[in-house]
């Protein structure tokens, strides 16, 4: 039995930190920062935890190529829970990928309440740690009542850190919207997960994988598709994307950084564990939907970006058109497919995250509503910010030898080997499309008068090393691009 528990450590470290943190707030309410730094440093132990567990993993990279890099096809695979809950090498890296990216997310709140001279609430580090649980669990889960349990747990807390701060109708507004919206999905998913019970006899993705792909019946493919559309709709993947320029809009700076980046790295291992453990072989469930969904996405995503003057709103409809991407890499139903589609989603990512620290370090407390009007003239004052903006941009743009160009490369070039020439000629037209955003941020730094005076905040240094992070890696990706693309 110890040894069943043994493979949900991470999940008990991690709930332990978040639970004692909240603890020690409540008896400490004037020592809020000093816990902060204390679980930062807990969390960032955990992380190298997960980590140094993938020795093997990592090693066997920098010497492979190809298929035999595939990071999905891990093996040494353990299983506990009567087969519900699976840990491996690569399980392991992907917790540490997500509670990284979690790290981030809570400096970047951090130092953002120091900027503006708030007091911290200990209650969003908390809800960040618990949906963060919520998304361990559903990478690990292998039935269906832990995935939704896993879930449900990440949803109710990014709920909540939707509608954070209270004194704003707008963030209260997009909670309501978020948590309307997504308790709709939640249903359906039951619903799709009902189906799959009934018609296979079982929750678990083994059993019903067989049942898909052996004696198929409508009742299988209707609940497939049904939990295929709850998980799209976490990714903000069209048509299922609706709720995303609202929510990010409405919600604050500090909470759009943690789903905007380190849920959708985790739901997306979700989406993988569906297609490739549940789904398996149906081609029209874990094909056609996904090139439906992926064309919609990368056209409204770089459309809808065009008319948008809020920030928040230019990534929300960027997270869009690069989820489309991811999805051109999912469906094309092979190892180096998905491969393609984790390396892109890490490369976005990052950089999403660089610019909300960035975005952080210029405007402080109006980061929540800045607009492309705020960065006139941003560039004569801000030099070092404006720059770390613009590698991001053209990053995003895919331009060589940046991150992004490596990433955009992959997905396409794996897209035409496969024959599908049609979604790699529609990504890149979608490209040259949402370029024009993309360098509409720097046109507006650089070549546009600022109508008021700047008000200068020294760069803080939480915010400093996280940009550091993400424009060192969309820098100097190139140097070691050759190991992970073929």
């Amino acid at each position: 039995m110890l040894g069943q528990f043994a493979l949900i450590l991470p999940e008990i470290i991690l709930t332990s930190i978040a639970m004692l943190g909240q603890l020690m707030a409540v008896f400490l309410k004037d020592r809020q920062r000093p816990i902060t730094h204390c679980i930062i440093a807990g969390l960032l132990g955990l992380s190298l935890g997960l980590f140094y567990v993938t020795p093997g993993l990592i090693s066997g990279f920098a010497g492979s190529s190809g298929a035999s890099k595939m990071v999905y096809l891990c093996k040494a695979i353990i299983q506990g829970f009567a087969g519900s809950f699976e840990v491996s090498k690569t399980i392991y890296l992907y917790k540490a990928m997500v509670l990284g990216l979690t790290i981030m997310s809570i400096i970047i709140y951090k130092n953002l309440m120091k900027i503006s001279d708030q007091e911290m609430k200990m209650e969003f580090v908390t809800l960040v740690l618990l949906a963060t649980v919520g998304v361990f669990i559903s990478i690990s889960a292998r039935d269906f009542v832990l995935l939704f349990c896993g879930l449900e747990l990440q949803a109710l807390s990014v709920y909540a850190l939707a509608a954070f701060n209270t004194k704003e109708v707008k963030s209260s507004e997009a909670g309501l919207k978020y948590f309307v919206l997504g308790a709709l999905i939640s249903c359906l998913m039951l619903l799709g997960i009902s189906f799959l019970y009934g018609f296979s006899g079982s929750v678990n993705f083994s059993d019903i994988n067989v049942a898909l792909n052996g004696n198929l019946s409508i009742g299988l493919i209707v609940g497939a598709i049904f939990v295929l559309a709850a998980i799209l709709f976490k990714l903000s993947a069209a048509p299922l994307h609706i709720w995303t320029p609202d929510v990010y809009e409405g919600a604050p700076i500090g909470s759009v950084t943690y789903f905007a980046v380190a849920q959708k790295m985790g739901m997306l291992v979700v989406l993988i564990n569906f297609i490739t453990l549940v789904v398996g072989d149906y081609i029209k469930i874990s094909v056609d939907l996904i090139k439906i969904a992926a064309i919609l996405s990368i056209f409204v995503g770089a459309l809808g970006a065009m008319m948008q003057s809020s920030l928040k709103r230019l990534m929300a409809y960027s997270s869009i058109l690069n989820i489309g991407y991811v999805l051109i890499g999912i469906s094309l139903h092979s190892e180096l497919g998905i491969y393609s589609a984790l390396l892109y989603m890490f490369i976005y990512v990052l950089g999403a995250m660089g610019f909300f620290a960035c975005l952080v370090a210029l405007f402080g407390a109006k980061s929540d509503v800045a607009t492309f009007a705020d960065l006139k003239g941003i560039a004569r004052s801000r030099k070092t910010l404006a720059g770390a903006i613009s590698i991001l941009m053209f990053s995003m743009i895919g331009l060589p030898p940046l991150a992004g160009f490596f990433g955009k490369y992959y997905v396409f070039y794996n897209a035409i080997m496969q024959g599908e020439i049609i979604l790699a000629l529609l990504g890149v037209l979608s490209s040259v499309i949402a370029a024009f955003y993309y360098l509409k941020v720097i046109k507006y730094m650089y070549f546009m008068e600022a109508s008021d005076e700047v008000t200068i905040i020294p760069t803080n240094r939480g915010l400093l090393i996280v940009s550091v992070i993400s424009v060192g890696f969309t820098l100097f990706f190139f140097a070691f691009a050759t190991q992970y693309l073929v």
